[in-house]
């Protein structure tokens, strides 16, 4: 009997440790962002693109100019049409992007996907000064049925290094392309509110 009572307290503590050893894999606490220091005019555009990709906030504002470290200030200049539609574009600020941006995200799914890709791009650098133009191609899977989920048309940044050599866009232009295309302009617009 003592025999069986070793053997039955080396099983119950044998199965003890074993249970304890393994167990369901935790989910993190934090989500995953691709963020590179913008130490050059080209490292803006993939965060910009990362940021949307990603659904990242922070991510996305960390792309414009911070007047911390920057006598810039920010400007955004719709295409011609949504500037003559939406009057909110008469004094949009980085504080009109943080609310677009967060609307959008409070809209969208988080397993939704969103992309964003530029093409035909081109960008000239000189001494703290860059101008970035190309075209893009935005998908945001939002739930507003109102509002079009492809955004197509060309942009033009222009970008500049502030006090840290850090890059950032202070100037954006949104440019459509083709009359039947709906522009960023037209998303930023409909998720200002």
């Amino acid at each position: 009997m003592k025999h069986t009572a070793v053997i039955l307290i080396v099983l119950y503590f044998g199965i003890s440790v074993y249970s304890c050893s393994l167990r369901d894999a935790e989910t993190p606490v934090t989500s995953r962002s691709t963020y590179i220091p913008p130490t050059s005019p080209d490292l803006v555009m993939i965060n910009l693109q990362y940021s949307v990709i990603e659904k990242d906030i922070n991510n996305y504002l960390k792309c414009f100019v911070d007047t911390s470290y920057s006598p810039r200030r920010y400007t955004y200049e719709p295409d011609v049409a949504s500037g003559i539609q939406y009057p909110i574009f008469r004094f949009w600020n980085i504080s009109n992007e943080k609310t677009y941006f967060t609307s959008l995200l409070s809209n969208t799914d988080p397993a939704a996907t969103s992309n964003l890709f530029f093409t035909e791009g081109n960008l000239n650098t000189f001494s703290d000064t860059a101008f970035y133009d190309a075209k893009y191609l935005l998908y945001v899977d939002h739930r507003n049925t109102s509002v079009a989920k492809t955004l197509k048309g060309k942009i033009r940044l222009i970008l500049s290094a502030d006090s840290r050599n850090l890059w950032s866009v202070h100037r954006w232009i949104d440019i459509k392309s083709d009359n039947n295309d709906t522009t960023w302009s037209v998303l930023r617009a409909n998720f200002s509110n």
